[in-house]
């Protein structure tokens, strides 16, 4: 086998070290674009787009929150409606009517409901302050809507700035959203 075309001497060389084996790994892992960084690489900025995403959904919920809170509201106005014009001074049920929350079909479909309405609230005070928070929401959606920026909220001012000032009209409700107010 001496002169075989298929075999040659090599001479035997030592097997390489353990550091030799990895020399080419520490050298990437030295120059900072690996995955594992040393203690004096720098991190990266994680925060940045995680701001960007809850500023456009805070952005996104000023634009659309009118159907959601209405949609509520309109709910909790059916049962303190319902309470106040049965067992309670009919001036704040009046109040209720006026901010046109329900439209008048509804309204006639409320004073026709006949049951025990005097469970839906402890006491005719407690029916009372519902009654005034929706009444305000109500007249703070229609302050936006109308442009009065001295007389709403932070929030309103902000929504206006946003959007009513900018031409943007953000929607009020949204009729699939509303509880049926039906026998």
């Amino acid at each position: 086998m001496e002169n075989s075309l298929f075999h040659k001497d090599t001479p035997e060389a030592s097997p390489p070290t353990p550091y030799e084996l990895i020399d080419h790994e520490i050298a990437h892992l030295k120059k900072g674009s690996s995955i594992r960084q040393g203690p004096g690489a720098k991190k990266k900025k994680k925060a940045l787009p995680w701001l960007v995403i809850l500023a456009l959904c805070g952005l996104g919920w000023l634009y659309i929150m009118d159907p959601f809170i209405h949609a509520w509201y309109k709910g909790e106005a059916v049962r303190t409606y319902l309470y106040l014009h049965n067992y309670g001074a009919g001036l704040l049920a009046n109040d209720l009517i006026a901010t046109r929350i329900f439209s008048p079909d509804e309204v006639e479909a409320l004073n026709r409901r006949n049951g025990s309405f005097q469970d839906y609230y402890a006491s005719l005070e407690a029916a009372n302050r519902e009654a005034q928070t929706i009444i305000d929401y109500m007249t703070a959606v229609r302050l936006l809507h109308a442009g009065k920026y001295q007389q709403l909220d932070p929030v309103g001012r902000t929504r206006y700035l946003l959007f009513i000032r900018t031409g943007i009209v953000p929607p009020t409700d949204w009729n699939f959203l509303d509880p049926s107010v039906g026998n």
